[in-house]
């Protein structure tokens, strides 16, 4: 997956709008002083992802200071050879939208595509945890975060266990077991 760009509105200290367009291919860093946004980008990038558009469990998303606006976040990012446009907004104007090509999806079933799409689960109930993302969850790393590292990507190992599993079940006798 290549993420294109980023938009967040309403979203933390983001009460205007920040956009970040033109992301490049490979890693891209954030730097800045303190307090100018980074962290607050990067949970921007999981909440569009990870939480559920209709989840009560996402007050750290409100602005700081204003709880009558809605947090929003849009994406643009290609996968697969196609470009998606995701666009999420929570707690008051609660909403999801995905689109690829002429192909429109809202509310649960463009978040229930997502999932299916890059290898993720929702959790049941709350916030979205580490062990809900997959190997997306290791695509984007919170500051201060960098010491869970290895327990995502035990999570993430299970993700792609399956997956690899799947593939090379469909190509040899075994489920690729020696492989993994």
């Amino acid at each position: 997956m290549k993420l294109v760009s980023l938009r967040v509105e309403h979203f933390r200290q983001f009460r205007q709008p920040a956009e970040i367009r033109d992301l490049q291919s490979g890693i891209n860093l954030f730097t800045g002083p303190n307090e100018s946004g980074k962290s607050t980008l990067v949970r921007a990038i999981r909440a569009a992802f990870f939480e559920r558009f209709k989840s009560s469990s996402v007050d750290d998303l409100q602005p700081w200071g204003d709880s009558s606006v809605a947090p929003s976040v849009e994406l643009e990012f290609e996968w697969q050879g196609e470009r998606w446009h995701l666009n999420k907004s929570f707690l008051r104007h609660k909403r999801c939208d995905l689109q690829v090509g002429s192909r429109a999806f809202n509310g649960e079933e463009a978040e229930e595509q997502l999932s299916s799409l890059l290898g993720y689960e929702f959790p049941g109930r709350g916030a979205s945890r580490a062990e809900n993302w997959g190997i997306p969850g290791l695509l984007w790393v919170e500051q201060g975060a960098g010491q869970e590292l290895n327990e995502a990507v035990s999570y993430a190992g299970d993700h792609l266990q399956s997956a690899l599993g799947e593939s090379l079940g469909e190509l040899a006798s075994s489920s690729g077991d020696e492989l993994i």
